[in-house]
């Protein structure tokens, strides 16, 4: 249906503005002004390095962090090695920036569980079944494999550490802020905390070649019961 006042041609179509003249043009509207529009250099660049970032996440989370080459994640990634290359000096600078996306995820998934784990009844608790889960995710299934190569490759290692302690920090940060930690003794809050994700990652990672699932509810409690009277610090 027409709007009031809109002109049409000698064959009842509406007729288009033109492009600077203020003058009509006659029919439809063509494939090229459905186009849309171009995008800025900096778009395609991040665009990029997502598409590699996630490329490597996934990669490591399937093959492992040696078989994590170049070639595998660009063709995971649909890109040109020379693509990589241009956003990143080497395969060691994509793993970094990797790690760095990891601990970004990891800290965002628990901020945005942060609020319901406080309306729980026991919020530490919860907090604890919630750090088992994220020990056990494919997210921290990468941390791991970083972690274990970082042991014989001090560049690697060097790579990493500014990620993995904004990740650690960030957890303590975000738990005691939102009140999560207050039913545990303040001089061991911390020790308590990191205490427990190393004790679930121990257990995730050791599930894979001795599965004891007659045990992990044991080992909750216990999680939980030492939270609530931690030895002194």
């Amino acid at each position: 249906m027409l709007g009031r006042g809109e002109d049409v041609d000698h064959e009842g179509r509406p007729e288009r503005a033109g492009p600077a003249s203020g003058r009509r043009q006659w029919g439809p509207v063509t494939d090229t002004d459905r186009r849309p529009p171009r995008r800025s250099q900096q778009e395609r660049r991040e665009t990029t390095v997502a598409r590699l970032l996630d490329a490597t996440i996934e990669t490591i989370v399937e093959v492992g962090y040696y078989r994590t080459t170049v070639q595998a994640v660009c063709v995971r990634a649909g890109l040109s090695a020379g693509a990589m290359f241009r956003q990143f000096d080497s395969r060691l600078a994509l793993i970094a920036a990797s790690a760095d996306e990891v601990s970004r995820r990891l800290l965002d998934l628990f901020g945005s569980a942060v609020d319901r784990l406080t309306r729980e009844a026991d919020p530490l608790l919860a907090a604890l079944e919630f750090l088992r889960e994220a020990a056990s995710s494919p997210l921290t299934d990468v941390w791991r494999e970083l972690m274990i190569a970082a042991r014989t490759d001090a560049e690697l290692l060097d790579r990493i550490r500014e990620p993995i302690a904004r990740f650690y920090d960030g957890i303590y940060a975000s738990a005691e802020q939102a009140g999560l930690l207050d039913q545990i003794p303040p001089p061991a809050r911390e020790v308590t905390l990191y205490s427990m994700v190393h004790m679930f990652s121990g257990e995730a990672m050791t599930r894979v070649v001795y599965p004891r699932p007659d045990l992990e509810p044991q080992r909750l409690r216990l999680a939980h019961q030492v939270a609530l009277d931690p030895p002194e610090v």
